[in-house]
């Protein structure tokens, strides 16, 4: 029986290529990790993958869109889930680790039964009070501010590790499509 996918895996790619294009030294490989988006580990648009490609690589313009698009889709998406139902996403980052650091890695997941969106508004929210002007806020709000922000830096640092790892796990496909594409068109001027 195959596992059921997560909402956002779909849109994994598109992530991928925005942290790629963010990068001087991986710019590069983001048009391959849009191809791949485009198709079977991706949005799996077979025929029509062909013209998103074409369409998305026509210009810069089109590759920035297409990132914006992907990357918040996935962002949004991703947002909608708790930290502990991600455990299955992160397994293969996890492979290799003693048990206890797996287990204290996926008990720091399941500290908050809400979604990533409500950690990072919560999160946010407080560190905005915290760095905001002198005298806006109250003495309990800022020691609440502070103790909200505490609650949830441990899971948001865990996650943002785990995701920084998971994606360089996928930055691999990204480099052996451009490997693949840049090696044919080498050969073919030969």
């Amino acid at each position: 029986m195959e596992k059921e996918a997560l909402s956002f895996e779909k849109y994994q790619y598109g992530a991928l290529a925005g942290r790629l294009a963010s990068l001087e030294d991986s710019a590069r490989f983001a048009p391959s990790a849009l191809e791949i988006l485009a198709g079977s580990k991706g949005l799996n648009l077979g025929e029509e993958a062909l013209g998103f490609i074409k369409g998305t690589q026509a210009s810069e313009e089109g590759i920035k869109t297409a990132i914006q698009t992907y990357a918040g889709q996935f962002e949004k998406k991703r947002a909608e889930y708790k930290p502990a139902e991600l455990a299955e996403w992160y397994a293969p980052v996890l492979k290799g680790l003693d048990e206890a650091e797996v287990t204290k890695i996926l008990a720091t997941l399941n500290e908050h039964d809400e979604t990533i969106n409500s950690i990072k508004e919560g999160y946010n929210r407080a560190d905005y009070i915290l760095k905001a002007p002198k005298g806006l806020f109250n003495e309990e709000q800022l020691a609440n501010a502070k103790k909200t922000k505490e609650k949830y830096e441990k899971t948001l640092l865990v996650m943002q590790t785990l995701d920084n790892y998971k994606f360089e796990t996928l930055r691999t496909d990204a480099v052996d499509e451009t490997r693949k594409a840049d090696l044919k068109g080498l050969a073919s001027k030969l």
